[in-house]
């Protein structure tokens, strides 16, 4: 019997961990995105104008992890995906759902 109530005790306290990289955790819903300027003044990362973008996304969870774990959040995947050639911004967006039970990691590329 302690058995099972140990295991329950390593489940339970494991939705707790956080190890999404969300910069703010929650155990139910989390969505957030982070704004990244190319240097300390505000401005673009290069010249290029804001035309298009491209997304990458991974994608992973607990129960996921056993079938899938999703490639990609990288800028040149985001190039590609969006057909850019110069980049103005990256941002980052992150979700979760129930704490790391699913949870998605996206870079998002601007530029033209």
């Amino acid at each position: 019997m302690n058995y099972i109530k140990t295991f329950l005790l390593i489940i339970l306290l494991s939705f707790f961990n956080h190890c999404q990289s969300g910069p703010y955790p929650a155990f139910l819903y989390q969505y957030s995105t982070q704004h990244t300027t190319g240097d300390s003044t505000g401005t673009n990362l290069t010249s290029a104008k804001i035309v298009k973008f491209g997304k990458s996304c991974s994608v992973s969870g607990y129960i996921i992890n056993f079938f899938y774990y999703g490639a990609g959040n990288s800028i040149e995947e985001a190039t590609r995906n969006g057909n850019i050639q110069k980049v103005a911004l990256i941002d980052r967006e992150s979700l979760s759902i129930f704490g790391a039970l699913f949870y998605r990691e996206c870079i998002v590329v601007w530029g033209e």
